[in-house]
This record gives structure tokens, sequence and C-alpha cells, in this order.
């Protein structure tokens, strides 16, 4: 009996010890209260949630700047972007929207920037009203892992059509800022169009 003694306080160690919290590094799962598995399994499974703002739902000629919740509209001055009902300057009438001192006022030459909330992917929208044929300006794409892009934005010289502004390569979008405005008449966005990262 005497030789026993030392083998039965041993199991008694092991099976304490399998019964006691993991720790950091000890290669077991880390669980929480009710048994599930706390650690990363691998990548998230985001959802996306598309939008359409075509700006047609409005009542009036408003300050756009926090009307949407999806995003965030700012500029570089004193000016706003402005709904305007404007039906032959849009892409899905009757409103589209530009850079302006008040509703209805002379279009301006702000840096216009798009904040996102959530990041979000598939972005494109449409520019018209230009009256520049070839570059008139660029957009920067900011994204949540700190890269940023350069697009042209290209107009025809033509005010009655819409170009396609295409970001739909990038995800995780957290901004993007049209700088370096030089078309005299500015230009019109319609049909902005995003999925919205959710979870």
């Amino acid at each position: 009996m005497r030789t026993l003694r030392p083998i039965l306080i041993l199991s008694s160690l092991l099976i304490l010890g399998c019964a006691l919290p993991s720790s950091p590094g000890s290669g077991r799962a880390d669980v929480d209260d009710s048994g599930i598995d706390t650690q990363d399994s691998g990548p998230i499974a985001w959802t996306w949630t598309p939008v359409l703002i075509d700006f047609d739902e409005l009542g009036g000629e408003i300050d756009l700047s926090d009307h949407y919740a999806e995003v965030k509209f700012s500029t570089d001055d004193d000016s706003r972007l402005y709904a305007w009902d404007y039906a032959s300057y849009s892409r899905s009438p009757p409103f589209t929207a530009y850079t302006a001192n008040s509703p209805g006022g002379a279009g301006v030459k702000a840096e216009l920037t798009f904040t996102f909330p959530e990041p979000v992917r598939n972005l494109e929208f449409y520019a018209l009203g230009d009256q520049t044929n070839g570059t008139y300006a660029w957009i920067e794409v900011f994204t949540e892992d700190g890269q940023t892009f350069a697009v042209d934005m290209v107009g025809d010289g033509s005010s009655g059509t819409a170009e396609r502004m295409d970001l739909t390569q990038w995800e995780h979008v957290t901004k993007i800022v049209i700088r370096d405005m030089e078309d005299s008449y500015t230009v019109n966005l319609d049909d902005i169009s995003f999925e919205v990262r959710g979870r």
C-alpha cells in the first residue's frame, strides 16, 4: 500500500489539472461560461447591404451634409453639397446634387469628401453637367487598411451626359475625396451606389 500512495496523489493532481481553466499558450481553446469557443476561428463573414442614393425622394433643394446615415458629405470651404431639382442635369430625374454656397446658387469648385461611418464596397456614382472634354478632377480613395488610390474624373464636354465613376474594385472604403476640380461649372452628382459592411 505504501507504493500506491504516490500514484494516487499523482492521479488526483492530473484530474485537478484537467478541470482548471486554460491559460494563454496552453494549446486549449478559450471558452466562455457557456462553453463556446471564443478564439478567432478565421476570417469574419461580413454582410453587405446595398444602398442607392439618387436624391429623388427629397422634397426640395436642401443641404445634404448629414442627410443620409450611410454617408456624410463635407467640403474644404463654406460651401455644401446641395440637392438640385433640375431634370436635364439628372441621370434619374428630377434631383441631382452639386457644391454651392446656397440652394440653387452657382456651383463652387470645392473639394468634396464622402465619409462612410461603416466601410463600403462596390462604390460608384455618376457625374454630369461637365463642360470639360478630358480630366477635370481626381478622386482619392481611402481604405480601412490605410491605403490610398487615385482615379481621374474625365468628362466628355457634354453637360447632359452622365459619366460613370467606377470605384468598385476597392473594398472596405472609408472615405473618398474629389480634389482639384477644374471644370468651370463644376459637376453634378447622381445615383451614388455602394454596399455597406455589417455583421
